[in-house]
């Protein structure tokens, strides 16, 4: 059986192979986001229905069979916990959700979440645990009240280094 954290004290030197079993933990993990140069904007949120969410680049993903192609994740059957963010900016209401698209069913609605239209912005937050019976893909999804051209998904901060916008981090826990 892998070690977990709690079986450790603050500062206790591990060995590598305590240090391993941590880590056992840890290995069926995918982090899928989306980045932009420096400066640049998270594009248009137009509104009226959910709208896929740019993930266009792997941060870890060691869950064997897990993949993603255009912004959409092929996940194997199993379990897993979901969290995802996303900025908003000026769009009024939004909320994400988390679709299969192989059955065409929603997995979970996020948090409701609100930018205010004259300079307004939030990130909006999905937390899920869901099982899949069988190889699915799925998409992170986002609706608004309100269109804003150009950066409606997210202000560019412009501070030299990449610009994050969308995140999900995947978990295998079955």
């Amino acid at each position: 059986m892998a070690a977990n954290w709690t079986d450790f004290t603050v500062g206790q030197v591990l060995t590598a192979a305590q240090l391993n079993g941590v880590l056992d933990n840890f290995k069926d993990v995918a982090v899928f986001r989306e980045e932009q140069s420096s400066g640049t904007t998270g594009g248009t949120f137009t509104s009226g229905s959910y709208l896929k969410r740019t993930l266009n680049t792997t941060v870890v993903n060691n869950i064997t069979g897990c993949s993603i192609a255009s912004s959409v994740i092929t996940l194997p059957a199993g379990t897993y916990s979901v969290t995802a963010f996303a900025p908003a900016q000026e769009v009024s209401r939004n909320k994400l959700r988390l679709q299969n698209m192989t059955a065409s069913t929603t997995l979970q609605v996020g948090n409701n979440a609100f930018a205010n239209t004259t300079d307004g912005s939030n990130t909006a937050t999905l937390n899920s645990v869901f099982t899949l019976a069988s190889a699915s893909t799925i998409e992170l999804q986002h609706r608004c009240a309100s269109t804003i051209a150009s950066y409606g998904f997210g202000l560019a901060m412009s501070f030299s280094d990449v610009e994050v916008y969308a995140s999900i981090i995947i978990t295998r826990i079955q």
